[in-house]
């Protein structure tokens, strides 16, 4: 104890972790403030002229325009939502082929008729995709039957959708039929409420990425610069110096990026629902994102899973990041490689494709975060490895992976700090 508490107090005094620590609250404060102000709404006033406005006022607007179109998503409402955009088309002349787009739709028009079902139109548009090239109907197409039915379409969306990617083959049938398992538990009718956007979830998943950063650029000295001015010889020669001294250092590391993590995650969740309004939080996750998603969670869930993997991913990659500093013999060295590391998963997620990819991008300790091929892309996705014909959810396989990772390179840094010769 007296050692992890010695360690503890050298990482914590230390001017570059405190930096580092002070760095972590920003970034948190900063990207809370980007998803609200991306939030548009246009009206027209009392004297005709159209205004627009942005950030927490058009949040307000849309939370009152949405009218009725809120709670329950049940069928009964996605029919009206198609009964209103068919009103909505044939208002103009010759309706609307090209849909919203149509240059003659006015930004007022949209929003004040459009805007508020849009969503619900697009999950409707997706799940009646077609089968064969996975392309939805356009907006013109849709009918108050395609709403009556949307619920039983879903289901067998899920199986057209893993059947296209993965054909009529064992790995398509363990595919669908794992789905199939998941999505059984997903609650519906889906329920909405106005307020928080899809961009929230993406800035989650953005924020623990540059937490994981951070959190690999503060360990990556901890073992590695006392091998760079060589003390590590004079610490091994004590009589705690070596597996005592290597799991202490190990514990207080990951005790502050805890403390960094918690403190940076839980102060953006706070910032980011807060305009919002943490009513909205109890959306389902596939009515604002995919209708197929597997889990069933709300986006207050979504955004809670989504932070406690990527502390996950964080403790594999610090741990990663510590087995580098125990074996490098500078502290530039180890934080060269620790961020080449960090960033393989983005540039392998771009560059492989098929099973291979998925399972390289996925297994790697910093396979949880980063940007398309994180976690949180992860779990509204239908991506799936496969063991023989044997198919793993690659969500699973991530968080599987780091969380044996977090015990394989702690045990490795141990090792090789205490085995290694003087």
């Amino acid at each position: 104890m007296r050692v992890y508490q010695a360690e503890l107090k050298r990482i914590v005094k230390t001017r570059s972790v405190q930096i580092l620590f002070l760095a972590a609250i920003l970034v948190s404060a900063l990207l809370a403030y980007f998803p609200q102000s991306f939030v548009d709404y246009v009206y027209e006033n009392r004297e005709g002229e159209e205004i627009k406005v942005s950030g927490r006022k058009a949040i307000e607007m849309i939370q009152k325009n949405q009218g009725d179109f809120q709670g329950a998503i049940t069928e009964e409402k996605l029919s009206e939502a198609v009964e209103q955009y068919q009103d909505f088309a044939s208002s103009y002349e010759g309706g609307l082929p090209d849909g919203i787009y149509d240059e003659r739709v006015q930004a007022v028009d949209y929003y004040k008729y459009v805007s508020g079902i849009n969503g619900f139109l697009s999950r409707i548009r997706e799940v009646y995709a077609d089968p064969d090239t996975g392309i939805g109907p356009d907006l013109n197409e849709l009918t108050v039957a395609d709403a009556k039915g949307f619920y039983e379409q879903c289901r067998r969306h899920v199986r057209e959708l893993l059947y296209l990617e993965n054909g009529h083959t064992a790995r398509g049938d363990s595919a669908v039929a794992l789905a199939e398992r998941f999505y059984d538990h997903v609650k519906m009718p889906f329920v909405y409420y106005p307020g928080i956007r899809p961009d929230a979830l993406e800035y989650v998943g953005i924020c623990t990425f540059l937490l994981v950063v951070i959190g690999t650029i503060l360990m990556a000295p901890v073992f590695a610069s006392d091998r760079q001015t060589q003390a590590d010889q004079i610490l091994r020669c004590t009589r705690y110096g070596k597996r005592r001294l290597a799991w202490g250092r190990i514990l207080a590391g990951l005790t502050v990026v805890t403390v960094m993590y918690v403190a940076g995650i839980s102060l953006f969740l706070l910032l980011v629902n807060l305009p919002f309004g943490f009513q909205s939080l109890k959306t389902s996750l596939q009515i604002l994102w995919t209708a197929i998603a597997f889990l069933p969670l709300n986006i207050g869930q979504a955004e809670l899973l989504i932070a406690a993997a990527g502390y996950v991913t964080l403790l594999s990659t610090v741990c990663f990041t510590l087995f580098l500093s125990g074996r490098m013999k500078s502290v530039f060295a180890s934080g060269v490689t620790a961020f080449l590391f960090l960033l393989i998963p983005i540039l392998l997620y771009m560059m492989l494709d098929g099973n291979l990819g998925n399972w390289i991008c996925s297994i790697l300790p910093s396979g949880g975060v980063g940007l398309s091929n994180s976690f949180t892309y992860a779990i509204i996705d239908t991506n799936f490895a496969f063991a023989g014909n044997q198919a793993i959810w690659t969500p699973f396989l991530m968080m599987g992976a780091a969380a044996a990772e977090i015990v394989i390179f702690s045990i490795l840094t141990v090792a090789g700090w205490s085995k290694e010769r003087l």
